[in-house]
């Protein structure tokens, strides 16, 4: 029965023996055969939504939501300057973090 324990905490030797390899490496054989099997170690790109989608994700987000609500309310209150700035800035909000998730890596 074998135990696993972290390999940083095993010996340099054992951590060949687990990974069959050796302090020289591995072998081209061993290389090009792992290389078959595994493939490269790079991870995949990851996917990227459109700006329109990035609007539309912010445009509808729970909080955005709720400041459409509260600027309806500001203009069924009969204080139509709140409700512009309050829809100014859930626009201002979108199309900053459109833009950032755009620049971003998921």
């Amino acid at each position: 029965m074998t135990s696993h324990h972290p390999i940083w905490t095993l010996t340099t030797e054992n951590v060949y023996q687990i990974l069959g390899t050796s302090a020289q490496g591995l072998a081209e054989t061993e290389t090009a055969s792992r290389l078959k099997h595994y493939g490269y170690n790079e991870l995949p790109e990851a996917a990227r939504r459109s700006l329109l989608l990035r609007f539309t994700d912010q445009l509808t987000h729970f909080m955005a939501l709720l400041l459409w609500v509260a600027g309806i309310l500001a203009f069924i209150s009969g204080t139509p300057e709140l409700g512009w700035a309050i829809w100014a800035m859930i626009w201002i909000n979108t199309i900053v973090s459109a833009i950032e998730q755009g620049r971003s890596v998921y």
